[in-house]
């Protein structure tokens, strides 16, 4: 073999792009009828892929605001009998961080079935250098109504996004949800996905498939620092099943977060007096095998939201509980990071299904 004849050998064709011919699709925005999309509480309001509200009755940082426009959690739900499947997209950018593959960054995923059968289908392909694509994630299968559920990029925005299916194929709403309750998480980048493979292996993600109401993910990568802000915005939204709040990774210190949490809760009680709220302690770092001060520093904090927590049910909040974090990685927990701080897939496998019984508990699934 030639010096450079390596470089003229095929790729292997499952890792190509597939691309689909548009005389071959009836292309749908989402954003219509019947197609659902959850995770977006501002989206009838503003129209955008965006977490937050576009003009927000409280400041917030630069950063967070930045953040608020990558969908993380975000899913679009409908029904069909089409044999195959594609998404068109437009992003705010390429995938750019060095630490988690562009098919979370950037990609969509795709589940199949119902609510607490969701089977995994598959991930967007594409070219890195891309901000827009167009990607085939299913094809040549039976013609049969299925209940799709599209998992929307963790870490870069969304301008626009199309459905392709066959033309001849009829699509209708999902099923629906058990109510309107919605399951809301605000915290951290392991909150936000990082380091998940691609979407659908986020903690919130995984969560989801396991509970007939809408879950709405509001991780803010290393920006959850619980200002009162978040709290006022967070409490506008409608329905609340149940607070999750994990921001513990992101408070600037032990001191800062001994202040905000109280406060985070008692504005959101002022709204919502008796929605439970799960305050959750961080995960354990894989290098506090080695680094005493760090795991002390984290067993300090933990035991100040412990008490936290306590101390606020012992004045009568009975719907406020608390989860040691430590607990949610398991006994293996120094395998289960990309980087020895942002879990992987096996890492967020651990937390969703430890978290789950305690979800079942406090919403009574």
């Amino acid at each position: 073999m030639e010096k450079n004849d390596k470089a003229t050998l095929p790729i292997d064709k499952n890792l190509q792009p597939e691309v689909p011919r548009y005389d071959q699709w009836e292309w749908y925005s989402p954003l219509t009828s019947p197609f659902l999309i959850t995770g977006l509480p501002w989206l009838a309001q503003d129209g955008l892929y965006r977490r937050l509200p576009l003009r927000p009755s409280h400041p917030i940082r630069s950063e967070v605001d930045r953040l608020a426009n990558f969908p993380t959690g975000v899913q679009v739900r409908f029904k069909t009998d089409s044999t195959k499947l594609a998404v068109r997209i437009i992003l705010a950018d390429k995938a750019t961080m060095y630490q988690m593959p562009a098919t979370v960054q950037c990609g969509v995923d795709c589940y199949i079935g119902p609510m607490g059968k969701q089977k995994y289908v598959n991930t967007t392909r594409f070219e890195l250098t891309q901000t827009e694509y167009e990607s085939v994630l299913f094809e040549a299968f039976s013609q049969e109504m299925r209940e799709v559920t599209l998992n929307l990029p963790l870490y870069q925005g969304v301008k626009e996004l199309w459905i392709g299916i066959a033309p001849e194929a009829a699509v209708t709403a999902f099923d629906g949800f058990a109510s309107n309750k919605k399951v809301l998480l605000y915290g951290t980048s392991i909150t936000h996905g990082a380091c998940a493979s691609r979407p659908g292996m986020a903690y919130p993600n995984q969560l989801s498939r396991a509970f007939p109401l809408e879950f709405v993910s509001l991780g803010f990568s290393g920006n959850a620092q619980g200002e009162p802000e978040l709290a006022h915005l967070i409490s506008q939204i409608s329905d609340p099943a149940l607070l999750v709040l994990d921001y513990e990774g992101n408070t600037p210190s032990t001191e800062h977060l001994a202040e905000s949490l109280p406060t985070f809760i008692r504005i959101y009680r002022n709204v919502h007096p008796q929605v439970p709220i799960l305050v959750i302690s961080q995960i354990r770092f894989a290098r506090e095998a080695f680094d005493e001060e760090l795991r002390l520093r984290r067993e300090a904090r933990k035991e100040l939201q412990r008490g936290i927590v306590e101390c606020l049910r012992q004045e009568g909040d009975a719907h406020l509980h608390f989860c040691d974090g430590a607990e949610l990685l398991g006994e293996d927990y120094q395998e289960c990071t990309a980087d020895g701080i942002h879990p992987s897939d096996l890492g967020y496998k651990h937390m969703a299904d430890r978290l789950r019984p305690v979800l079942a508990k406090l919403l009574q699934y």
